[in-house]
């Protein structure tokens, strides 16, 4: 049994949808590698396939040929495709198409109607070639053709589909932006027009690095180029804060998550952008007004640590009075000894010096400013609050104690605020060592670091927390002390949360203990 082939001058080239000429191609291979007693026209597919003799009549029907027209193989074989599958006008064309592709000639795409059994008239475009074997025999003539019925209406469900998804896209709120593999844009929607202030036809084909500042700019096509290349992720699928570039060149923050997807084996991302100005505002009023209270807070707690600031003070004035009077008498006796003159004026000069340190120590501490973050030693910042409070520690007989681990590295604080939040701790734990008239009164505090941070405990040897649980501690209006206001740990929570640390509380055998964890500086 010889092999039969298709004489492919006349395979038709049907325009349209790609399905169509793909399958109509994949349909006349699959005649091709068969026998005509095996021939199999029953493929996947919508393309309508006839196979005739040479000339013209129908010998085999696929199955979509038979739905399309409403005629069954048997019905049809054996009369010419013209007369009963194709309309009267077209047939000329049908028949003489199949007279060239059995001679072997070039048959261009044709169209016209087709009949279904009912007179019922539908658009086919078709094509004509010539069934040979292997010996160049003339098999018959293969016709396949496009039902356009199928391709409008699948064209009217894909421009549906499409008008749909560009609905929902304009319609969400947030600003979605689609790039290729090179970087440029490929779909803009109307929130991101809103968001960056321009039009969709004016970035689309654009790279999209013209939506970034300096220095985004400069690096993204690297990091694409880097993705590409290793497949090592910084931002695909992984969402943060950036900042983009409108129109009109204001720099605004926004938050932006990227997803990758391989679409018919082209790389598309697509980014998410979320315009954060109003919560980035709303965020630094929360700040300032935290920083108010936190002011009016130190302020309030001045006058608490008046009486011992002025004790720290009259001590060194006194020594002042009593060095410079002994000079005023040497003098007016005549019996002034330089040596002892130089040493008594040098006395002055230091206690002078430790006087204005006590000031200097009670402006700082009492002073209103902007959070200013910088690298601070903790353990010499603990060590600058010990000394501010070292009059009521020693009014109170309170021991304290200090253990750090050696090479503690520095930590990105705002100075004011931390020691704000250590006089609270220390203040609170004097207090109540010195109401519950505890015998031994003690505060330890230890610094110990870890791979991605410091934690700091400060211990006292008090009465603990009476019958408030430990977290109740820091909501506001949450107090121990008979007359407290409950706003003191309230805005050390807050103070160091703003500072991406925590603040917690536990009940010990001992007594008290707070700690403090902050995060390494990134």
């Amino acid at each position: 049994m010889s092999a039969v082939g298709v004489c492919v001058a006349g395979a038709p080239r049907i325009s349209g949808l790609p399905w169509q000429a793909a399958e109509q191609h994949r349909s006349i291979d699959s005649i091709a590698q068969s026998t005509p007693q095996h021939w199999n026209l029953n493929m996947p597919g919508r393309t309508l396939v006839a196979i005739t003799d040479v000339d013209g009549r129908i010998q085999m029907l696929n199955q979509h040929c038979t739905v399309a027209s409403g005629y069954s193989l048997t019905e049809l074989q054996g009369t010419f495709v013209w007369e009963r599958l194709v309309a009267p006008e077209s047939a000329d064309l049908m028949r003489s198409g199949i007279l060239l592709a059995a001679a072997g000639e070039m048959v261009d795409d044709q169209r016209g109607f087709w009949l279904d059994r009912d007179g019922g008239r539908f658009n086919v475009q078709w094509g004509i070639s010539c069934v040979r074997d292997a010996q160049g025999a003339l098999h018959g003539v293969v016709i396949t053709g496009a039902d356009m019925r199928v391709s409008r209406q699948m064209a009217v469900e894909l421009g549906d589909a499409l008008d749909r998804q560009q609905a929902i896209l304009d319609t969400a709120v947030d600003g979605i932006i689609t790039i290729g593999a090179e970087g440029l844009i490929e779909s803009f929607n109307r929130a991101a027009e809103r968001i960056f202030g321009y039009r969709a036809s004016e970035v689309i084909g654009q790279n999209i690095s013209m939506l970034m500042p300096a220095p985004y700019r400069e690096q993204h096509d690297g990091y694409l180029d880097q993705y590409l290349m290793t497949r090592r992720k910084q931002i695909i699928g992984i969402g943060r804060e950036v900042e983009g570039l409108r129109k009109d060149g204001t720099i605004f923050p926004l938050d932006l998550s990227v997803g990758e997807v391989v679409s018919s084996g082209r790389r598309l991302f697509t980014g998410i952008i979320r315009d954060i100005t109003d919560r980035k505002q709303i965020e630094l009023e929360s700040r300032r007004r935290q920083d108010e209270l936190a002011h009016v807070t130190r302020l309030h707690s001045m006058g608490d640590l008046a009486s011992g600031l002025a004790h720290e003070i009259n001590q060194p004035l006194t020594a002042i009075l009593n060095h410079s009077s002994a000079c005023i008498r040497m003098i007016d006796a005549g019996t002034a000894d330089m040596e002892l003159l130089r040493e008594s004026m040098s006395q002055i000069a230091r206690q002078g010096e430790r006087a204005a340190e006590v000031i200097r120590r009670l402006r700082k501490y009492v002073e209103k400013g902007e959070i200013e973050l910088q690298l601070l030693n903790v353990v010499a910042s603990i060590s600058e609050v010990m000394a501010l409070l070292q009059h009521e520690l020693k009014t109170h007989g309170v021991r304290t104690s200090i253990q750090a681990d050696k090479d503690l590295s520095p930590v990105l604080l705002d100075a004011v605020q931390f020691e704000q939040v250590l006089v609270n701790l220390f203040r609170n734990a004097i207090e109540a060592m010195a109401d519950a008239d505890v015998a031994d009164p003690s505060i330890d505090i230890s610094v110990i670091a870890s791979d991605d941070g410091i934690e700091i405990s400060v211990a006292d040897t008090g009465p603990g927390f009476g019958s408030v649980l430990p977290e109740q501690l820091f909501e506001p209006f949450v107090t121990t002390k008979p007359m407290g206001l409950g706003q003191g740990l309230s805005i050390c929570h807050r103070i160091i949360d703003a500072h991406e640390g925590r603040i917690w509380a536990e009940s010990t055998a001992a007594g008290a203990c707070f700690h403090i964890w902050l995060p390494r500086p990134r």
